[in-house]
This record gives structure tokens, sequence and C-alpha cells, in this order.
């Protein structure tokens, strides 16, 4: 009787069961009670006997530490939980008093990144996505190639293939990896893949863009961006000259504001009147505008002021309009005056990028260009300082003088008297 007792209290909540072939087929099983006070079960296919009883014990402790969430997070599909998780954070950003509280300015990238992730992941349990499987979704999508559309020769838009870029890549696994940390958050992961997982997500490898405009393209691009532009094409064997209107003189202040206050796009085009003041020549940024929501002001230079004077003076003079009147992107016009200006390799971000290179350059701090970029982390503002040419031989040169002070002054000593 007492052996008969044990295998009862050893066997509880293992099952056998016979599939459509009659095989038998081993279960662990618990019934705990749920949130709503009804019963509720808990089974998970097993291999063997022995392993179902594992498997239940698993279950019984995971439901008394973590609670239901964590038994049904071992079967829940990254479909599933991606569905819920979109409904939660994928949301259209939300503002109280002009801070931002929940939901995404750029929604659309993320859900973008999501998709690309649900193409792997998708059917498989959030529980089994191990630093392996990561790390070959990481490999696939190096190795696929991004298919883009350019213009030929002829005008004619063909289709290109480039490389992809592994910060591309990297943004995808970051929200991955936001989205299991938030699954383990609310009890449906014991831990994440990425806690001890090294190098899935290497920022040291992505290619950062140091592109700086030198003031010979600066000229070129603003030309190119007048109310008339002179072409230059062939006929019958000649090459002529004539002018035609560009379309593109409201690129021209933008571009100028771009490169003089190191401002992101997203704030010029966001400006309104009532954030300029031509009497103290500034820029009041709005905290609801910024990246890192926080407010910052940044000074006019003369061109500035010129060209923000110009527009005002032909606008409404309406202080709740937008300085440059663009409700759109500048995507399309900005590319065509690269390609007249013959500049390429140069993005309109890369205007932040020159920005920042010149202020180091003129002599500030770095603490002081932080104040008017907006950067809040060193490492961050770091990127975006690159010396050119020239630097790198002041540099240099600084590093000449000050060896040979240094040398001449351990020459004078060794000749001095004891």
């Amino acid at each position: 009787m007492k052996s008969e007792t044990n295998k009862n209290t050893r066997d509880w909540g293992i099952i056998q069961k016979k599939d459509s072939s009659g095989k038998a087929v081993w279960y662990a099983r618990i019934t705990r009670i749920g949130g709503n006070g009804k019963k509720k079960q808990y089974t998970a296919k097993a291999e063997s006997k022995s392993h179902a009883r594992r498997l239940r014990d698993e279950l019984a402790a995971n439901y008394k530490d973590n609670g239901e969430s964590s038994i049904d997070g071992s079967k829940m599909t990254f479909r599933e939980f991606a569905e819920d998780y979109k409904e939660r954070k994928l949301i259209p950003a939300k503002y109280h008093q002009n801070r931002k509280i929940a939901g995404l300015r750029s929604r659309r990238t993320a859900v973008n990144f999501l998709n690309n992730l649900l193409l792997h992941f998708g059917n498989k349990r959030i529980k089994t996505i191990t630093p392996a499987e990561i790390e070959k979704f990481k490999q696939k999508r190096l190795n696929e190639p991004v298919k883009t559309r350019k213009k030929n020769d002829k005008g004619n838009l063909e289709a290109t293939e480039r490389p992809r870029a592994i910060a591309g890549v990297n943004r995808e696994l970051a929200l991955l990896r936001t989205m299991l940390n938030d699954a383990v958050y609310n009890g449906l992961l014991n831990r994440s893949p990425f806690l001890n997982a090294k190098g899935l997500v290497s920022l040291a490898d992505e290619v950062k863009r140091e592109r700086v405009l030198t003031f010979e393209e600066e000229n070129r691009l603003l030309e190119a961006c007048n109310e008339f532009i002179t072409l230059e094409y062939e006929r019958n064997g000649k090459k002529i000259r004539a002018k035609a209107k560009s379309n593109r003189e409201h690129l021209k202040p933008l571009l100028i504001a771009a490169l003089d206050t190191a401002m992101r796009s997203g704030e010029l085009l966001k400006l309104r009147w009532h954030d300029v003041d031509f009497i103290t020549r500034t820029i009041n940024i709005l905290a609801f505008n910024t990246k890192t929501a926080k407010a910052r002001s940044v000074g006019m230079t003369q061109r500035v002021y010129d060209a923000l004077t110009r527009i005002w003076e032909q606008s409404p003079k309406d202080l709740d309009e937008l300085v440059f009147g663009i409700k759109n992107t500048v995507k399309r016009s900005f590319a065509s005056a690269c390609r007249d200006a013959g500049i390429e390799g140069f993005h309109f971000h890369d205007c932040r990028h020159t920005a920042i290179t010149r202020l180091i350059q003129a002599g500030l701090t770095p603490m002081e260009v932080m104040k008017i970029s907006g950067h809040t982390q060193m490492n961050t503002f770091a990127r975006y300082v690159n010396p050119d040419t020239n630097a790198v031989q002041r540099i240099a040169e600084r590093l000449s003088a000050f060896n040979t002070e240094a040398m001449n002054e351990v020459s004078l000593s060794n000749e001095l008297p004891n």
C-alpha cells in the first residue's frame, strides 16, 4: 500500500494519451486557480514519462515564481506577442503638456523593422528564441542586398542592388532586444536571450558617416538652388549654355540654416515664426520638436539672419506659420540639387555633421557645441566631429612644436653646470 501511495504521489499530473497513429504520447499537467477564480489547466508535451515528471515540476515552479503569465508565455508565438506589443508600444506619439508620454514619432520605421522580424521569428515560440537563432537571423539579413531603383544616364528608372548596412540590421536587432526585455518584464519570459550574448548588436562594426561638405562644394550646392540655374548640354555636337528656372529657391535658405545652426531637418521643418527672434538674433527650438525632448537656443549667423529676414518680408507675417513653408520633405529637390552641383555621397543630415565640425574648428569647446547641437551624450556627439586635412596638419604641427620645445628644455638642462 505504501509503494502504491508513493507511485501515485510521484506521478501526479502525468498523462498518457494516444495520437492519431495510435502511438502513446506523454504530457505534463498542472491545475491552478486563475485570476478570474476559475480552474485552469496548463499542459506540456513530453518525450517520455520521466521527461513529463520534469516538465510538471518546472510548470509548478514557474507558476509559483512568476504566475500564470509565465506559463502562457511558454506557448506564445512571437507573432502573438508582436501583435500585443505593437498595440501597446508601436503607436503614434502621444503628448501631454508638450511632452511625449507614449508612442513613437517614427512609428513607420519601427513597424517596418517588426515586419522583418516577423518573417523570421513569426511562428517560433518566444521561449525557444536562442542567441544562436538570433545570430542566424543577423547573418541572413546581412546577406540580403537592398533593392532600390535609380535613374540611369537616360533618366529612366532601373533596378539596382547595394549591400545591406550593418546599422540597419542593428536597429532591427535592437527592437527585438527591447521586445524580449518587455516579455521578461511582463513575466512571459524568465530571461532574455540577449542577456549573455555578446556581439549580437555591435555598434563598433557600423560604418559611421563622416561626410563633411567643403566650402567649394557648398558654393556649388547653393548655386544649384538659385532661382535660375545655368544648364549645359550638347545639341548637334555643339555645347549650349542656357538659363532655366530651378524651382529650388525654397531649398537655399533651409540649407544655409542647416549649415550654420547644426539643427536637425525635423527641427528646421517644424520651425515657426514665433520661435525666431530677430532682435536677439536667436532661434528657439521647442522641446516638443527636438529629438531629446529638451529645448535649446541657437544664434543666427549674418547669412542666416539675412535669409530669414527675406523670407519673413515675403510671408503673410503670421507668427504661427512654418518658417520654411515645407510640409513634406525636401528629399527630391535636395537630391537633384546635389546631382546638378556634382556632389556625391552627401545627405541632408550631413549638413548637421558639417556644421558641428566647423564649430569645433572655429575654436568652440565640445561642451559649447553640444549646447548648440542639442547632444546629451558625448559618445554620440563625438561621431560628428571629424578633422579635415587642414585640421590634421595643424594637430601634427602643434605636436611637433611641443616636442621640439620639450627637447630643447631637456638639452638646456643637460648643458647647465651641476
